[in-house]
């Protein structure tokens, strides 16, 4: 049966009847649009409602079928068995045509919003936002495959690409798209296609470029470490000199430090010292947490250690020791013996001299863990003699805390765990009570009150990459607008010879909305064909950067897809006669 036929015939006797298009869907149990598609011949009705429909409307279900009166006798049974069966058969191919279109639908929604996703993830990665927080850390643990946020997006834009393949295919095989042939305009289309690759390339080298550079700025801490040491006001010494416990406690807390090297000096002599008989007080001790806060450049493989020995002894509280080689050899000692010390501790009576006093600390027995040559290691620094003994920092900080002797460090040194966070730390070591160094102060003192950072190379790298990282990004909106104008000009060129094809499909009755159609899914498959492989060159060509390679990708697609549709309707516009005659 002609669609067109059936629903004039529906039309007409529906006046005859005096019913209006709402009035027969009531009557049918259907919405008004459903009769005015039907009337418009845009589909056929339900089987189910024949009867009915044709009962409304004073006729036989077979004038319906025939779509006319019948004024002759009844046609025979076979023929109406055959217009039976025909408009069985069509009602089921419309009914199977709407779920294959439901199911297109569906698979479109999915694509665009897997693509949707993608250039949100991306334009938040490229305005300084972490991709990891577009899902929450609960999230995140809850996906055992989810892992790499580069992994979650391959995985969304590869949907995409199968919900839209899939799509593509539904239409095809129900006919949807059988006006779409690429076939005719080979060359046309090969360039649309090496365009888009090229755009593709060239957008995911801009994304790499920022992606590069933002990668050099996270791996700048390793390549340019700053280190930092508490000196006296006027920078001239970082040894030898007083440091507060409230400020050595406050760096060891900090979560801005890393690698700190605590120092106190003491004197000291074997057994009991008595006041007065410094000849006996011979001996430099260091209380040290690492081995080369103590003696720059020591390493645990310069000691000779006792069985099970090692440097972790000076992190700990017990009391065993490392001397020179000099004194090991000087007095016969040998690994695993025990010394007595007697110790005393300096101190300042007036804090703004600098003159040095010493007191008994206390006597304590160390079993020696090894030994090493000191003074081979040893760097002269701001006058300070060779140690001719190593023992634990806590140790003796423990001691000054159990006599109430009010605690201070020989030298602090320390490097930033991350040096992206320096303004942070900087302004929890202000807190502390740390002032800037200030080599025009006239305070000769041994106060240790300044920080000294090593930072100026490394702000240095890191502002230039922060500016042109905020260049490149500035630059992010102008090349969007720049592919809508390429996708614009290039197929407004492609297709300007093409105006009498468009001219005829509007001249055989087809409404521009058809016709856009029918040049937009043409252009849509040959877009998608040159992005996907523009993906594949550039991840092959440049590697893979993860949200950057899907997001150039989707977005060559989107934003060149914009610029295509506006030259389609373009191109449409022309007048029909003006295209059909022009020369």
């Amino acid at each position: 049966m002609d669609t067109v036929r059936f629903g004039k015939f529906i039309r007409e006797m529906r006046k005859e009847q005096g019913l209006t298009q709402k009035q027969l869907a009531e009557l049918l149990y259907v919405s008004d649009k459903a009769v005015s598609k039907w009337e418009n011949g845009a589909c056929f009705p339900d089987i189910k409602v024949l009867d009915a429909l044709a009962e409304h409307l004073g006729v036989s279900i077979l004038e319906l079928m025939q779509s006319e009166r019948i004024r002759e006798p009844v046609i025979d049974r076979r023929e109406a068995e055959l217009v039976v069966k025909d408009t069985i058969t069509r009602s089921e191919e419309a009914e199977r045509d709407r779920r294959q279109m439901g199911k297109a639908r569906i698979l479109f929604f999915a694509s665009a919003c897997g693509i949707v996703y993608l250039v949100w993830a991306g334009v938040r990665h490229l305005m300084g936002q972490s991709p990891g927080t577009l899902l929450s850390e609960r999230a995140v643990l809850s996906l055992p495959w989810y892992g790499d946020p580069v992994v979650f997006y391959i995985w969304a834009g590869i949907l995409s690409v199968l919900c839209m393949a899939g799509a593509f295919v539904i239409l095809w095989k129900s006919d949807r798209i059988s006006e779409v042939k690429i076939g005719r305009h080979r060359v046309k289309s090969v360039l649309t296609i090496l365009m888009d690759m090229l755009v593709v390339l060239l957008l995911h080298t801009y994304l790499s470029n920022i992606a590069n550079n933002e990668d050099q700025l996270l791996k700048l801490p390793e390549a340019i470490p700053v280190n930092a040491y508490i000196t006296t006001l006027d920078g001239t010494r970082q040894a030898g000199i007083f440091i507060e416990d409230q400020i050595v406690q406050g760096i060891m807390d900090s979560e801005y430090v890393q690698d700190v090297n605590l120092n106190v000096r003491l004197k000291a002599g074997f057994d009991e010292v008595i006041p007065g008989e410094w000849e006996h007080l011979n001996l430099f001790l260091a209380g040290a947490n690492r081995l080369e806060a103590a003696v720059r450049n020591l390493e645990n493989a310069d000691v000779v250690w006792n069985v099970g020995e090692d440097s972790s002894i000076l992190q700990g509280t017990e009391a065993k020791c490392v001397v020179s080689k000099e004194l090991f050899e000087k007095n016969g000692w040998k690994l695993g013996d025990q010394i007595t010390l007697c110790q005393y501790y300096y101190y300042l009576k007036d804090p703004k001299s600098t003159e040095l006093y010493a007191d008994p600390l206390e006597t304590t027995v160390y079993e020696i863990a090894g030994y090493a040559d000191l003074k081979a290691r040893w760097s002269l620094n701001n006058n300070q003699v060779t140690p001719d003994i190593l023992v634990p920092f806590s140790l003796i900080r423990e001691a000054y805390q159990r006599h109430d002797i009010p605690f201070y460090a020989d030298s602090v040194s320390f490097s930033l765990a991350n040096t992206l966070e320096l303004n942070a730390f900087k302004q929890e070591m202000k807190e502390l009570g740390l002032q800037n160094m200030n080599p025009l102060s006239r305070e000769s003192t041994l106060n240790g009150v300044a920080l000294t950072v090593n930072d100026a190379s490394f702000i240095d790298s890191a502002n230039h990459l922060r500016q042109v990282i905020y260049a490149v990004r500035a630059f992010f909106p102008f090349l969007l607008v720049l592919i809508v104008c390429v996708g614009y000009l290039v197929t407004l060129l492609l297709l300007n010879s093409r105006k009498k094809e468009a001219a005829l499909l509007r001249s055989i009755g087809l409404g521009r909305w058809r016709c856009f159609r029918i040049f937009f899914m043409e252009q849509l498959l040959l877009v998608v064909s040159g992005v996907v492989l523009g993906s594949v060159c550039s991840v092959i060509l440049q590697g893979n950067y993860g949200a950057d390679s899907a997001l150039s990708g989707c977005l060559v697609c989107v934003f060149y897809m914009l610029g295509n549709s506006l030259a389609i309707w373009k191109i449409l516009k022309v007048s029909v006669m003006e295209a059909l005659f022009q020369t």
